[in-house]
């Protein structure tokens, strides 16, 4: 072949640009809201010249890009200044409304990919929990999402004090008896939405709700045990323990008595011999008494001595 033909052969295929990997193929990505997702897309020759490429998603029957979109912006980023067939679109901070079609283009070839968002759903077939705590220590509200892993794009937990008005405990503390005693445990799970009081008093006592969205919440009602509560406790167990005591000793009290009947009857009935022994010309009585309560038997014995 030619010198003059092999080059143009290769300028042909550097003009030819970047070939998207997995070319009108379909995939599936799964993310989370609060999260992040890497969006794959590459060339099928890592050498290749990328001169343009976009990405879009799909609105409405049309292919915007997303890098324009405002709703994107700050939580976007690609990689392909490092590696320039790398054309890979990193998306944070998941929002339910970023599930949709997204697809990849260079050089008249696409990939597209389905973006699946799992939010925050809360579990509502439970009933209303109840939880107690006691004065000056610390208590935990219940409530989480069904997927640990997602955050809610809005939570807000309020206080319904016993016979007054709502009011706002987080993210706002709108009531001072609050201010400072509220935090959240979801340090590890973005899905826990548990809330954690400090130091609770006689005040804290009512209704409070976690919601995520108008739609969805749960309600926690939260009651203070009173001293009297313990003491009732206390004297119930105490009580518990008495009248088990009493059914025993009922019940062992019977068969003591039984023994000491039998053992006095046995007393009285037991027999006992007296021998007496004397002569009378010659002539040996023998005097047998046999005592058995209040009968006494009597058995002579004659014996002739030899002379």
């Amino acid at each position: 072949m030619p010198t003059h033909l092999c080059l143009l052969l290769v300028k042909l295929s550097l003009s030819a640009g970047c070939y998207v990997s997995g070319h009108r193929e379909h995939k599936e990505v799964t993310g989370y809201t609060g999260g992040s997702v890497l969006l794959p897309c590459s060339c099928t020759d890592p050498q290749s010249t990328v001169k343009t490429f976009s990405w879009l998603y799909l609105k409405e029957n049309l292919w915007p890009e997303v890098l324009k979109d405002d709703k994107y912006k700050d939580r976007l980023k690609l990689f392909n200044e490092s590696s320039p067939a790398n054309l890979t679109l990193f998306i944070s901070d998941l929002r339910k409304k970023d599930e949709g079609f997204y697809r990849c283009k260079a050089s008249q070839t696409y990939t597209d990919i389905y973006l699946k968002i799992k939010g925050c759903d809360l579990d509502q077939n439970k009933p209303a929990a109840e939880v107690k705590g006691h004065s000056g220590e610390s208590v935990v509200l219940p409530c989480s999402c069904t997927e640990l892993r997602a955050k809610p794009e809005q939570l807000t937990w309020t206080f319904t004090p016993l016979n007054k008005n709502s009011e706002e405990i987080y993210p706002h503390e709108q009531s001072e008896r609050h201010t400072g005693r509220v935090k959240l445990l979801n340090e590890t799970s973005p899905g826990n939405l548990s809330l954690q009081i400090l130091k609770l008093t006689t005040e804290d006592q009512g209704e409070y709700r976690c919601s995520v969205s108008s739609q969805q919440h749960v309600n926690i009602r939260l009651r203070r045990y009173f001293y009297i509560e313990c003491l009732f406790v206390f004297v119930l167990k105490v009580s518990i323990f008495c009248f088990s005591t009493v059914l025993i000793l009922l019940s062992v009290l019977p068969v003591v008595l039984l023994l000491a009947v039998l053992a006095l009857i046995y007393w009285k009935c037991r027999g006992t011999q007296t021998h007496k022994y004397s002569t009378c010309d010659g002539n040996i009585t023998v005097h047998t008494e046999m005592r058995m309560t209040s009968q006494t038997h009597v058995f002579t014995i004659k014996l002739n001595r030899s002379n």
